[in-house]
């Protein structure tokens, strides 16, 4: 199986079409008042309408309000919930599993720290840390740093990606010679593939998937 490809930070029906064809695997849709992204239920459903069903729609969540969550995930259809809201206790874990379909952890990592599972999630999505905020800031990180620690689930690597970097970034995380084991499931990018904030470039967004799908062809 490739490289699992979302584009995140979708505000608009025409920027989904264009991530679906462009070969990408998934779109992220903010559902976060600290997003610039963020958005009404009323707008997330025009876009989910506007698909086709290929598609893996991942609604992103920082606050947990639980019932907010469950009628996302029943009135969009939602495949995945991309859980942002920081530490977990036990109560919240078991909330985000909860709800009939899988959840990832969005870790913004200090290159150093273990990397913690929580009990019922599927994966994990790993950025680096930044003063500007949650995700979407375009900055960059080590991500050789990820070769140093176990992964105890799958990693989707995310932060500061772009469709001249994401090949370094790739070949950073899974040198060659290091194995199927160390290669992260899958890459994760908003704003460096954006004409302006909020708003996806066509050609970045296919210029990203091409690379990476090209980096997979050499490693």
């Amino acid at each position: 199986m490739g490289l699992w490809i979302k584009i995140c930070g979708i505000t608009r029906p025409e920027d989904a079409l264009l991530v679906e064809k462009s070969g990408a695997d998934a779109i992220g849709l903010m559902f976060s008042a600290r997003s610039s992204r963020t958005l009404t239920f009323e707008r997330a459903a025009l876009i989910v309408e506007a698909l086709s069903g290929k598609l893996e729609k991942v609604a992103v969540f920082t606050e947990p309000d639980w019932d907010r969550i469950e009628e996302t995930v029943d009135r969009l259809g939602i495949d995945l919930i991309q859980w942002h809201g920081g530490p977990l206790g036990r109560e919240a874990d078991a909330r985000l599993g909860s709800f009939g379909i899988p959840w990832m952890h969005a870790v913004r990592w200090d290159g150093t720290s273990p990397l913690d599972a929580p009990h019922t999630a599927l994966r994990l999505l790993v950025e680096g840390r930044s003063a500007k905020g949650l995700g979407g800031t375009g900055e960059g990180w080590n991500y050789g740093t990820l070769t140093e620690v176990p992964w105890p689930l799958p990693v989707v690597l995310s932060g500061g990606l772009s469709p001249e970097g994401v090949a370094a970034a790739l070949s950073a995380v899974c040198p060659p010679g290091s194995g199927e084991g160390r290669r992260p499931f899958g890459v994760d990018v908003s704003s460096r593939v954006e004409s302006h904030p909020g708003l996806k470039d066509a050609g970045r967004v296919r210029a990203f998937v091409e690379n990476v799908r090209a980096w997979e062809r050499s490693s």
